[in-house]
């Protein structure tokens, strides 16, 4: 009786002992399952990660680079002017934080940002000697004035116009090639301003016709 008993039990555990590693096996195939699953889910997560960084990076470093691009400009703006200025003097009648101060004022009320005023307008009329003071300020705004409407480089409307006020007599006919107009009168009256020594009177003549145009 108690033979058929233990082999009844050898034979039962012995079963239970084959299902328990069976049960071991299933869950090990399942633990193996879910951890690849769960590093398949770890890639995924990286690669959303690294794309999201981009995603969020780039957009900075464009603005970055973009930042010290103007910078680099607005530099080279600067040291065309304190070289113009060391060039030429105090002829015009401003320093180089006067003229800088100006183009920032001037970039609000035109097309024009400081840089390019500093680098194509003021650098360039600062080499004209018989522009000074106020028809200096005025040259500068109307530089800007005429590229606009006439559609012309910023630099070829400052040189035109600082060749202009430099020798009014002369100017004239450069001006008149661009559709500026004087009444003949004006014409006269100008060069006689020249002929007598009143260069600033003549300046002053063609600067007011041409803000009216």
């Amino acid at each position: 009786m108690f033979k058929g008993l233990i082999g009844a039990l050898r034979i039962d555990l012995g079963m239970n002992s084959a299902e328990f590693h069976k049960g071991m096996s299933d869950a090990t195939r399942g633990m193996r399952n879910m951890q690849k699953e769960f590093s398949g889910l770890a890639r995924d997560f990286r690669k959303i990660g690294g794309r999201m960084s981009l995603a969020l990076t780039a957009p900075l470093v464009a603005i970055g680079k973009k930042s010290m691009d103007l910078q680099k400009v607005q530099a080279q703006a600067v040291a065309q002017v304190d070289a113009a200025l060391a060039s030429m003097g105090t002829t015009a009648g401003f320093t180089s934080a006067e003229l800088q101060k100006v183009a920032s004022e001037l970039q609000g009320n035109s097309l024009f940002g400081d840089e390019e005023i500093l680098g194509k307008v003021t650098s360039n009329l600062l080499t004209f000697g018989n522009v000074t003071g106020d028809v200096f300020s005025r040259a500068q705004k109307m530089a800007l004035d005429m590229s606009a409407a006439l559609g012309q480089d910023l630099q070829g409307s400052t040189v035109m116009l600082g060749k202009a006020l430099n020798d009014p007599a002369q100017g004239l006919t450069a001006l008149s090639r661009v559709g500026v107009s004087f009444s003949e009168e004006q014409k006269k009256l100008i060069k006689t301003m020249v002929e007598v020594g009143d260069a600033a009177g003549a300046q002053e003549l063609m600067l007011t016709e041409l803000e009216k145009q």
